[in-house]
């Protein structure tokens, strides 16, 4: 990654400890990570199970605070959530009393944005992710990959500089994971942000990253990274792609 870039967030000797319930002795869940990550960049953060990649994107997200060492976004400590941080889930965290659209337009109702502008972006995002005509549909009317698909339209709208994705697409069937992480690299593109995305698949973190950086088990920290280089769009059965995937896979134990 050229040196040249500039850094959106850096993660300090981030080390995060835990207390076990009903036991003395404290889970150390993540030992002295340091990261960098550069603005626009689509970083993906690969590990296995139990290896402190969530908590290391809650701890950017504001929503934990680490035991050890600081995180830095645009060279200002984080305090908190904030505005500048969107967040995707794995698990669809949509109001299932809202609408497609209110759901979208819900960051922005927030913010006090007036009834016309909110309406406008909300649609914008809508018809970005291909949900065009299923704006009055309420979640329980969805499916499982056109939820989540309102969930990044709603990550969108909020006009975040920072996307940080859960494993958003773990709990989907393959056929529906292939087309959103698809779905994503094309939004990514045309609508850049600076992407910091978790998840144990080494296909998918090929698929969709800039950067791959991969952590180990407990304590968690980082172990190796690789640069991404193989032009887009990426087929899977590209020589470089499973050159790629073999590498990390002799790397680490997890998911092909």
């Amino acid at each position: 990654m050229s040196e040249d870039r500039e850094v959106k967030i850096a993660c300090k000797g981030i080390s995060k400890t835990f207390h076990v319930p009903g036991q003395k002795k404290l889970l150390h869940v993540l030992n002295a990570v340091s990261l960098e990550v550069y603005k626009n960049e689509f970083l993906v953060i690969l590990g296995p199970g139990q290896s402190g990649k969530t908590v290391l994107l809650n701890c950017i997200a504001g929503l934990i605070e680490p035991t050890q060492g600081s995180i830095l976004i645009n060279n200002k400590p984080i305090t908190g959530p904030g505005p500048d941080r969107g967040m995707v889930f794995q698990r669809y965290a949509l109001f299932p009393w809202k609408t497609v659209l209110q759901n979208v337009a819900f960051g922005l109702t927030i913010r006090g944005v007036p009834l016309k502008q909110r309406m406008e972006v909300a649609r914008h995002y809508i018809d970005l992710v291909g949900l065009q005509g299923f704006e009055k549909s309420y979640p329980a009317e969805l499916s499982g990959g056109m939820k989540q698909r309102v969930g990044i339209a709603r990550a969108y709208a909020s006009d975040p500089d920072i996307l940080l994705m859960d494993e958003p697409f773990g709990a989907l069937d393959a056929q529906t994971r292939y087309a959103m992480e698809k779905e994503l690299r094309l939004i990514w593109e045309k609508e850049k942000r600076t992407v910091c995305f978790v998840t144990n698949n080494i296909e998918e973190a090929i698929y969709l990253g800039d950067r791959v950086v991969i952590m180990s088990a407990l304590p968690g920290r980082i172990k190796t990274e690789h640069n991404i280089t193989i032009p887009v769009p990426r087929a899977y059965t590209h020589p470089d792609f499973l050159t790629l995937r073999k590498q990390i896979s002799e790397d680490t134990d997890l998911v092909l």
